[in-house]
């Protein structure tokens, strides 16, 4: 078996490996910086490191052990080994042999995303491993959940190797390693695989800013990849920030984007995901590398399935998506800050909770100068955003006024332009504080009847939402605004004649009758909230709404 190690100004590296009682192997280095060394080696695993001269400034000239950057599994002890896998005398990543790969996906506009973090999916109060760190193959198992659900997309938060027991994952440590908390690379195919098998897509959260401190990189010649002196505002300096600036002109190379595009590459080979959500973009500030890494990630498809590529650009910026963009799609933050202000009723981070043309405005991000409604990830909540139920809990708002409150909230996000997000246990009504603790959600809430109706009204919205082609488009017509009432109408339509028009009542009070005047067309429409046929004359609708709700129609 040949290891080699890309360590181009070091002086020495050595192989050091339990198939020999860690006794060091002199490695020959190459024109091209990479050291290499050939060893005998038995089917099954092994463990090994490189030892390195190192030449970073807080040890230059010092003999350091460190793993393999390119390592797809390490020991879950402290010394972190990596490991090799030989079968049938060849190095091998997985051995999982794929089952669904011909089963179709959904195209982008029609994705509804469940974000997901994998240690706290699972293990929660109420679930049957209860008090159990959550898996690859313990969230493999509730995929029927999420299929019931309806949604088609799951955004994995980090599954990159990261030191310790438990992370959020924003603290990578080998950007080719299968966090081994979670299970193998083997497990993370067979939970992919079963997600494609009921047509859900895999989008995998990276960070690709900065590494954790102890990362092998860090130790061999740090300044070789990353700036020496970050450049990033304190509150910003997370890491290690990788030098997307720097070229070796010797060698003809970029280190820190080779590192970081072999990376992707890897993961899009080994596992079969289906999109790229880039962390801190904003930080990131290089839009040549995002685009560059898009190209790359693309042609490296070819075209073969659907993919996607989101940002997580904060402050908003509307030009890191679209056609003249580097990337497909980005996070839309405001419609969280606004639309979590309309649900909670109160100010959030300057957005007032009643003001129509700030609302209207959200729902259709072309105001906010983005391409196309297609390019935003509608959210309301996610990971960094406190959960809708605890935020109205700090506003006295509980009950069957908070639930419905979160419908009405549920039913803009799953009827407005754009694609939507949910993060895990939002379709429930979790309520916990956010926390970067471990912090698994409560299965057991689901024995209670507001929290099945709510995880209900989801599903069906969900499934309203995918089957109404109107909905996947970037169409969007305010038909009518009442600021005096707080209600107002959109509609959506399709090419096809299919339409959906959206009436909400913004506050929780009971607004009685309403008439709305240019109706898309008479007849008889049906509402699906309620599930009623109601005739439209005149081109007037006159229906009624109660508190805080949503009625949608669509044309029988």
């Amino acid at each position: 078996m040949e290891f080699s190690l890309f360590a181009p100004y070091n002086e020495f590296v050595a192989l050091i490996g339990s198939w020999n009682q860690w006794q060091p192997i002199d490695m020959k280095k190459g024109d091209d910086g990479w050291w290499r060394v050939d060893v005998p080696l038995k089917d099954g695993e092994h463990q090994y490191k490189f030892q390195v001269k190192s030449k970073s400034y807080f040890a230059e000239g010092k003999i350091l052990s460190v793993a393999d950057p390119y390592s797809t599994r390490v020991t879950r002890d402290s010394d972190e080994n990596s490991i090799i896998v030989i079968k049938d005398g060849k190095r091998v990543v997985t051995t999982y042999q794929w089952k669904h790969d011909q089963v179709p996906l959904p195209q982008n506009p029609q994705l509804v995303i469940y974000e997901m973090h994998i240690g706290d999916f699972c293990g929660g109060p109420g679930d049957v491993k209860e008090g159990t760190p959550g898996t690859f193959e313990e969230a493999a198992a509730k995929l029927d959940y999420l299929s019931s659900l309806g949604v088609n997309a799951v955004e994995l938060m980090p599954i990159t190797e990261y030191p310790g027991d438990q992370s959020w994952g924003y603290n990578p440590r080998i950007l080719f390693g299968v966090e081994n908390n979670y299970g193998t690379p083997d497990d993370l195919c067979a939970f992919v695989d079963e997600c494609h098998a009921r047509g859900i897509r895999v989008i995998l959260d990276k960070v690709l800013n900065h590494a954790e401190m102890e990362s092998p990189l860090t130790k061999i010649d740090y300044t070789y990849w990353y700036h020496r002196e970050n450049p990033d505002a304190p509150h910003l300096q997370w890491g290690p920030k990788y030098n997307f600036g720097f070229h070796d002109e010797k060698l003809n190379v970029w280190p820190a984007r080779q590192y970081v595009r072999d990376s992707l590459l890897f993961w899009l080979e080994h596992f079969h995901v289906d999109g790229i959500r880039f962390d801190a973009t904003a930080v990131i500030n290089n839009y040549e590398i995002l685009g560059w890494l898009h190209h790359e990630v693309f042609s490296f498809l070819g075209g073969i399935k659907p993919f996607i590529t989101i940002a997580e650009h904060v402050p908003q910026d509307p030009t890191v998506a679209g056609s003249d963009g580097p990337l497909d799609a980005a996070w839309h933050e405001t419609f969280s800050k606004q639309i979590m202000a309309t649900i909670v009723g109160r100010e959030q981070d300057g957005r007032q909770p009643y003001n129509l043309d700030a609302i209207i405005s959200t729902l259709d991000p072309r105001h906010e100068g983005f391409e196309s409604p297609l390019n935003v990830i509608n959210y309301i909540d996610n990971h960094d955003q406190n959960r809708i139920m605890w935020q109205l809990g700090q506003a006295n708002i509980f009950d069957d006024a908070a639930f419905r409150r979160i419908k009405m909230g549920a039913s803009i996000l799953l009827t407005a332009p754009g694609i939507p997000m949910i993060w895990m246990g939002q379709e429930f009504g979790e309520s916990d504080r956010k926390t970067i603790e471990r912090q698994p959600i409560d299965w057991s809430l689901l024995q209670n009847h507001s929290n099945t109706d709510l995880r209900n009204t989801y599903a069906g919205l969900i499934h309203l939402r995918k089957t109404m082609p109107a909905l996947h488009g970037d169409s969007f017509e305010v038909i009518c605004a009442n600021p005096e009432r707080s209600f107002f109408a959109y509609k959506r339509w399709n090419a096809e004649g299919n339409v959906v028009v959206v009436v909400v009542n913004l506050h929780d009070s009971y607004l009685g009758q309403v008439e709305i005047a240019s109706w898309p067309e008479d007849g008889v429409w049906h509402e699906y909230t309620d599930d009623y046929d109601i005739e439209v004359q005149g081109g007037i609708l006159r229906d009624s709404l109660a508190e805080s709700e949503v009625k949608i129609y669509f044309k029988k």
